[in-house]
C-alpha cells in the first residue's frame, strides 16, 4: 500500500493531500508512535506536509472513532476491518467521493484523476 501511496504522491504532487491515520485497533500491530514517521518516510512519503500528513494514532471504528472517520463512514457505512481496509477519497470541498479497499487501487486512481 505504501508503494502505491508514494506513487500517487509523485504523480499528483500538490494536487492531492494524503492523510495517513495509524491505528492500533487492528491486532495492536502498529509501531510505537515515535517510530511511525521514520517508517513512513522509509516508504517514500513525507510525514508533515508536502502533500502528505501523518496523523496521530487514532480510532477508526466505534463511538470513540476520529470525527473524520465517523463522517466518512456515515456516507459510506461499515467498520474498517484492518489497516488499509478502507481508503476514502474526498474532493477539495471535503465531500467523500468513494470508499475503497486495498484491492481497488486502480479504482482509487481513476477517481483521483476524475476529481482533478
Amino acid at each position: 500500500m505504501y508503494k502505491q501511496l508514494a506513487a500517487w504522491h509523485q504523480t499528483f504532487g500538490a494536487d492531492i493531500e494524503l492523510l495517513l491515520y495509524p491505528s492500533d485497533e487492528f491486532g495492536g500491530q502498529e509501531l510505537p508512535s515515535d517510530k511511525i514517521p521514520a517508517f513512513v518516510e522509509s516508504k517514500g512519503l513525507p510525514t508533515n506536509g508536502g502533500g502528505c500528513i501523518l496523523m496521530a494514532k487514532t480510532r477508526v471504528n466505534g463511538p470513540d472513532a476520529d470525527p473524520v472517520w465517523r463522517y466518512a463512514k456515515s456516507v459510506f457505512p461499515g467498520n474498517v476491518g484492518w489497516n488499509f481496509g478502507a481508503l476514502f477519497v474526498f474532493d477539495k470541498g471535503g465531500q467523500p467521493l468513494g470508499r475503497f479497499s486495498a484491492r481497488e487501487l486502480g479504482k482509487v486512481e481513476r477517481v483521483l484523476k476524475d476529481a482533478l
